[in-house]
């Protein structure tokens, strides 16, 4: 059910989610209300009957001393759905369909499998499953022949920012190898994601999974992308493998 409206709030221009005659906007507010009726449901149960569980942590944490309100702790629950499972998911996909479109790689990880930190850091550069952010100058800045005034809105686009062939060598070739690889994929500075680490790990173990249990793997059809300019998601993409 989450997966259903996580499409929905995420993926609304995408008529594959534009379900029982809704278009964009009343696809995304439709998933949102159903994902806020859920957490509220969640969050009444825990405050009755606590558990060992991050819901109930919201229900009990306090900010200098202060409870959470509702509508933080329901704010939270979303964002624990939207940006700590979409992300990561598209960066599985992302990064499986580059080494299978990258053969070569493919094989130099299963070969030696302490490669798999840097791998790691290389799908999240090469997928980099967030398309973009906005931001608010707050001063006047000059960013080589273009002047960004203060208070305008700037547009940071994760992929061409993690193919900047100043700061990358060679950025066009995915290279499970490479280091340094000072990514954008999670943000920078104090809008660096907070759930860094857990992705770090799900995509470590998830690969280290897929390897050991899949073998042959290959693409046997043509590979469906989310539509959206917000995520680089992939929908559909049909593989086969023999099982170890």
């Amino acid at each position: 059910m989450l997966f259903d409206l996580t499409n929905q709030v995420l993926g609304p221009d995408d008529p594959e989610y534009q379900s029982e005659g809704r278009d964009r906007r009343e696809t995304a507010e439709h998933g949102t209300r159903q994902m806020f009726i859920y957490f509220a449901k969640t969050v009444a149960a825990r405050r009755r009957e606590p558990r060992e569980d991050m819901v109930t942590l919201l229900t009990q944490a306090e900010i200098e001393g202060e409870a959470l309100t509702e509508q933080e702790i329901l704010a939270f629950c979303q964002l624990l759905v939207l940006a700590g499972n979409e992300t990561t998911r598209n960066a599985t996909s992302g990064g499986l369909l580059a080494l299978l479109e990258h053969p070569d790689e493919l094989e130099r990880l299963r070969a030696d499998p302490a490669l798999m930190p840097t791998a790691v850091e290389e799908i999240l550069r090469w997928s980099s499953p967030l398309a973009h952010m906005m931001r608010t100058a707050t001063r006047d800045y000059e960013l080589r022949d273009k002047v960004i005034k203060a208070g305008e809105r700037v547009m940071l686009w994760y992929p061409s920012a993690n193919r900047d062939e100043e700061v990358f060598a060679d950025p066009y070739r995915f290279d499970v190898g490479r280091t340094p690889n000072e990514h954008l994929a999670f943000g920078f500075s104090e809008h660096f994601c907070l759930g860094a680490g857990l992705a770090r790990l799900e995509i470590r173990v998830m690969f280290e999974e897929l390897l050991a249990s899949l073998a042959d793997i290959a693409l046997v059809g043509e590979v469906e992308r989310l539509r959206s300019t917000f995520l680089t998601g992939i929908k559909h993409m049909p593989i086969s493998f023999t099982a170890r």
